[in-house]
């Protein structure tokens, strides 16, 4: 299988490195990262400078690049520039650092490289960790025992992926559970520090809206959890109970 490799932290994050080495025990797997953290980039894309990228010699087992654009960059460029006339089967981002689960998505850089893939045509999977500093092959393991179970289950129109957080690896994990994406409210605010600025700070806090088949209850409860995530902006419900009003 061809893989697309891409993240939101750069070329040398722990996460994207192992996955790398994993996958490519299997695969033919081309890694293209931002050039610094390009964390909550969310789906933007650069349009006001130029794109420039440069081949790395990371390992021997995989080809590598950065780019100096944002992850979604990294997934668009590289389907359409890089790897040009040989599209990947699939585009995987991550694995994050940082779990990615509710409403977090909208500010994803890693869940939204990943959507970028649909765009394309390409199936797109999403892996996030909460883990800084610790050993990520439990995670790459799981994804790479999984990948074709769970390509074998999106969607064929490749307008879904799959949003894997892992909040913890055994012995604290419960399992995995399929999940839908619940609310992820903070108490967020713009602190100013003296010579710098504004930084926005804040912690997420519990939310009752949320129901126990949502990715923040189960995360929260130790579950790690797969949630199907659809690039398909229209709300069929409203548009049912408005489609003959005359305005």
């Amino acid at each position: 299988m061809k893989i697309l490799l891409v993240n939101d932290d750069g070329l040398y994050a722990k996460g994207i490195l192992s996955l790398a080495e994993r996958l490519a025990q299997e695969h033919s797997v081309t890694v293209i990262a931002p050039d610094s953290e390009r964390s909550g980039s969310s789906r933007s894309l650069t349009f006001h400078s130029a794109l420039n990228y440069m081949q790395m010699a990371v390992s021997e087992n995989f080809e590598s690049y950065i780019l100096n654009g944002t992850p979604s960059d990294c997934t668009k460029f590289g389907i359409d520039t890089i790897l040009k006339g040989d599209k990947p089967d699939v585009v995987i981002s991550g694995i994050n650092n940082t779990c990615n689960i509710g409403t977090d998505i909208a500010y994803s850089g890693t869940v939204n490289a990943a959507l970028e893939a649909c765009m394309h045509e390409v199936y797109g999977i999403a892996v996030s960790y909460d883990c800084k500093d610790g050993d990520y092959s439990y995670v790459a393991d799981f994804v790479a025992k999984n990948l074709e179970l769970l390509i074998g289950l999106l969607p064929t129109d490749k307008n879904t992926i799959f949003n894997i957080n892992f909040p913890s690896v055994p012995p604290a994990l419960k399992g995995v559970r399929f999940s839908t994406t619940g609310d992820r409210k903070y108490n967020d605010e713009y602190q100013y520090v003296e010579g710098s600025g504004y930084f926005i700070t804040g912690y997420p806090l519990a939310d009752e809206n949320n129901d126990g088949n949502t990715d923040v209850v189960l995360n929260a409860d130790g579950y790690a959890t797969v949630s199907p995530v659809r690039l398909n902006f229209n709300d069929t419900a409203l548009f049912e109970a408005v489609k003959d009003i005359k305005l």
